[in-house]
């Protein structure tokens, strides 16, 4: 083994990962080399460990590609290729700053008409865009450019004072089955606005949902750029596949199959609760019981998160009911 990787050895070539785009290319001597050593390992020790993972971990070398070193720069420019290609294609569909309206962004998308809204309550900007997820679900994307003010003294601050950043912030709404906008603010109870979010409808409170915070710029126009690259990076939208706001909506059909058989699992579950936590109860992880749940319902397995969406199985895993059994047994 020491012979066969000398720095000197002609036997074999090694080329770094940085020349190598990712990749370590050997000769396809090496390898035999390598399996050579691998099975007097199993001949003098079973099969009782993974010699082949352990040899390449002492090597430092994973994921292990063998070719003819005469290849080697030909996929290293195959490889090179590829990456430039994706870098370019990345820079044509991200979406420009500008090419969908950044709505003015107010708490509880309440406008004031008393008021010079401009200056005294305007917050900032966002912008909600979406993308088909398949043929009954459609996620959205919103993007917050939330002013931060100047303020005159700690803790007091003026609507009207100078922006001095611009914080832009990342919030996801999966499954929206309502209209694809956010409602202006309407003369009903909050419970019902809140009532209808529960059901994937957005209510006039969704721009309130700042969600994770990326970063700060110092101009409107910079915070807007780099709203464009997370929207691609995170959520995935870009100009091949976004659905701009308040788009009309065609699949009404499919949402209301989807809701049917939501109805029909959610009835499911309830009838055998008692069933799934039995089940539950007997691993460490509930996410490790999926296969064994969507059994016991006679359902498929990816509905099981629905199911899971119903209740908590953390509590009633076995991990979980262990701690409580210990934490009851110091106390008694």
């Amino acid at each position: 083994m020491a012979e066969a990787f000398l720095d000197n050895s002609d036997k074999w070539t090694r080329i770094s990962r940085r020349y190598a785009s990712e990749r370590i290319y050997c000769r396809k001597e090496l390898q035999s080399q390598i399996n050579h050593v691998i099975e007097n390992y199993r001949k003098k020790n079973g099969l009782l460990y993974n010699w082949e993972s352990m040899i390449w971990k002492i090597l430092g070398i994973d994921d292990v590609e063998y070719i003819i070193y005469d290849k080697t720069e030909e996929f290293r420019e195959r490889d090179e290729q590829k990456r430039k290609q994706s870098e370019e294609h990345f820079k044509n569909v991200l979406l420009k700053p500008d090419s969908f309206e950044w709505h003015k962004l107010y708490y509880n998308n309440c406008i004031s008409k008393d008021v010079d809204v401009e200056t005294s309550f305007l917050q900032g900007y966002y912008l909600l865009l979406f993308k088909s997820i398949n043929t009954s679900r459609i996620d959205g994307v919103m993007m917050t450019i939330s002013f931060q003010r100047e303020q005159c003294s700690e803790g007091v601050e003026e609507m009207n004072a100078k922006v001095e950043s611009y914080n832009l912030f990342y919030q996801r709404f999966e499954d929206v089955r309502g209209p694809l906008e956010i409602p202006a603010k309407q003369d009903k109870s909050p419970m019902k606005e809140f009532e209808k979010s529960f059901q994937g409808r957005l209510s006039c409170y969704s721009v309130n949902a700042r969600g994770k915070f990326i970063r700060s710029y110092s101009s409107l126009e910079e915070a807007k750029k780099g709203a464009m690259y997370w929207l691609k990076v995170w959520g995935g939208i870009d100009s091949e596949n976004v659905i701009p706001y308040g788009s009309i909506r065609y699949d009404a059909l499919e949402i209301h199959k989807r809701e049917v058989r939501e109805a029909e699992l959610y009835m499911t579950f309830v009838t055998r609760y008692a069933d799934v936590i039995e089940v539950i109860k007997k691993y460490d992880y509930p996410g490790n019981a999926a296969d064994e749940v969507a059994e016991v319902l006679g359902v498929n397995r990816d509905e099981v998160g629905f199911i899971y969406g119903l209740f908590n199985p953390v509590l009633f895993s076995a991990l979980r009911l262990k701690t409580i059994k210990k934490m009851l047994g110091e106390n008694l």
